[in-house]
């Protein structure tokens, strides 16, 4: 165990040599979690088609707001807009009128809590103003007879600033943040055209500067929205792109490029969170591929169109990753609880079984509670950007635990160190002459275990469609239904020392996973720093084209190894 916590401790420090925390002064916050979490419970009441519950929810909701409300300095204007917003989902609590209510909730919270950018601001207007007067001029010059070459050098200096200060705009104002992108972009396909389309350039960089000018001055840009923008609309762009291009109409492509250059930063961050290497080559390639349009740049498009395709935007873990973690948790408290049901009918003390199924039955309602808490915490937790922030944090706890609970399995893997562990703790509930150590061991087991399944799952809950979530639990449940019938009914002992062993290994792979969704989700946080490198992303294994990341999880591998040996060598 010691050895365990020494490599816990190293793997934690060893992901901290990466961290970049940032810290926001929270005096004189709001708390908005009274409000975000019978939100959440109105928008499910609405699914189910129970307006009276979703309106009871709707009036809590109007409670908070107006204790919020009482404090004239927070009557704000978009104060006055939450307000009519829940009024008319009041009056007509439906999907369109939660959704409009949840916009205007946010935005006031964003308004009351606001985070402090303008140092970030003030840097980034430092780091960005030279290299933005230097592609200037360089087009500038062009016009006059310039060198192309030089306007390329020139670009990929200006885009690498950009690429590493860009975060402060995102967050601050995506209608500038767009703007900016498209202007970039429409720069390099001017200068990839052949011969250079000047006249594009010289435009579009007009328009890269009022813009950059506009946001370091703090102007306000407003964000058009259009509920059609996602992913599987950016992808339709670039297949009619590629049909024209095959078509020979250079001109209908380019166009439906042009389109999805303007709306990619509206659907950016459905690739960026699951492919940073495709993320990268959509921004590097696609201006490129409309500028050219040969053979070699409508195979590459077509390349993209199929990777992109294969992006699932809204889930990174299946019903196996679910089932995984309850059928660990459960079947370790449930190999416990029956094995100590066995010893005492052995034993000759059946009655005694009492005290171990009320431990059971009060470690699952202690589980339950902790559940609970959960589902009714989490979509405060995880409104706005803290979502994926949260999820990296607690998937990496999760992933220390897994540690601990795989070595604890491999330790037990063999008949001999087994049997020890049971004789262990059935000797020091029998020898106490009260059944009180029987409860107490059984409750434990099964608090453990569902303490730890509430930990596992909050790390992936943010990732995994429901239907995925409830048959991972559905199947899991069933073949620990199986397994206790089995024991219960036969007396049969499964290959207990076996079955760990497996057990173990699928943890530690589960560990893998979610370490590194885990440093992804830091990474596009800002809490970690990223650097992309060439080799594919397997977002079934959780594997992400990262340095970071990549040395995370070889440290990770490392240690499974180590605690393997010295697992093994614990069994001599």
């Amino acid at each position: 165990m010691k050895l365990y916590k020494s490599l816990s401790i190293f793997l934690l420090f060893f992901i901290c040599l990466f961290a970049n925390v940032s810290y926001a002064d929270d005096n004189a916050k709001v708390n908005f979690t009274p409000l975000f979490t019978p939100l959440s419970d109105a928008m499910g009441a609405v699914k189910q088609n129970n307006a009276k519950q979703a309106t009871d929810d709707l009036v809590i909701i109007e409670k908070e707001l107006n204790n919020i409300g009482k404090d004239t300095n927070r009557q704000s204007t978009l104060y006055q807009e939450t307000l009519t917003a829940l009024n008319q989902a009041k009056a007509n609590p439906n999907n369109d009128t939660l959704k409009e209510l949840s916009i205007k909730l946010y935005a006031y919270e964003k308004e009351q809590n606001p985070v402090d950018y303008s140092v970030k601001r003030r840097q980034f207007a430092k780091n960005i103003t030279p290299v933005l007067n230097q592609l200037d001029t360089a087009i500038q010059e062009m016009g006059k007879g310039g060198d192309i070459e030089k306007v390329k050098s020139v670009y990929q200096n200006f885009n690498k600033t950009w690429v590493a200060n860009e975060r402060v705009v995102r967050n601050t104002s995506m209608a500038h943040y767009g703007k900016i992108e498209t202007a970039m972009a429409m720069i390099r396909v001017g200068a990839e055209n052949n011969p250079p389309n000047v006249a594009m350039m010289t435009d579009n960089m007009a328009m890269l500067k009022a813009t950059i000018d506009s946001y370091n001055q703090g102007d306000e840009l407003t964000e058009v929205k259009n509920d059609k923008v996602d992913l599987a609309y950016g992808v339709e762009l670039l297949k009619q792109g590629l049909t024209a291009f095959k078509n020979n109409d250079k001109a209908v492509a380019q166009a439906k490029l042009g389109e999805f250059i303007q709306i990619w930063a509206s659907i950016e961050g459905d690739v960026r969170t699951r492919d940073a290497k495709l993320y990268a080559e959509i921004e590097s390639d696609v201006p490129v591929i409309m500028a050219k349009g040969d053979k070699p740049s409508v195979d590459k498009l077509a390349n993209l169109i199929e990777r992109l395709q294969a992006i699932n935007p809204h889930a990174r873990y299946s019903w196996v990753d679910s089932m995984l973690i309850l059928l660990r948790e459960g079947l370790e408290a449930l190999l416990i609880v029956m094995a100590l049901l066995t010893a005492l009918t052995v034993a000759g003390q059946p009655k005694d079984k009492k005290w171990v199924m009320a431990g059971v039955g009060t470690g699952l309602v202690a589980s339950l509670v902790g559940a609970w808490a959960l589902v009714r915490l989490f979509p405060a937790l995880t409104s706005g950007a803290n979502r994926e922030a949260l999820e990296g944090a607690v998937g990496i706890v999760a992933v220390v635990m897994m540690m601990g609970v795989g070595a604890w399995l491999h330790s037990k893997s063999s008949v001999k160190a087994w049997n020890a562990y049971i004789n262990k703790h059935m000797g020091v509930a029998l020898s106490t002459g009260s059944m009180a150590g029987l409860f107490g061991l059984a409750f434990l087991s099964v608090f453990r275990e569902g303490a730890e399944t509430v930990l596992f799952y909050a790390g992936i809950l943010p990732s995994i469609a429901m239907s995925e979530f409830v048959l991972g639990i559905a199947v899991a449940l069933g073949v620990l239904a199986v397994v206790a019938v089995v024991m219960a009914k036969t007396s049969v002992k499964l290959p207990i020392p076996l079955l760990f062993k497996v057990l173990t290994w699928l943890i530690y792979a589960l560990g893998f996973k979610i370490l590194g969704v885990s440093i992804s989700a830091l990474q596009l946080t800002g809490h970690l720093p990223r650097d992309v490198v060439d080799v594919p992303s397997v977002a079934f294994l959780g594997i992400y084209p990262s340095v970071q990341g990549l040395a995370v999880q070889a440290v990770y591998v490392a240690v499974v190894v180590i605690l393997a040996v010295w697992a093994r060598q614990k069994m001599v």
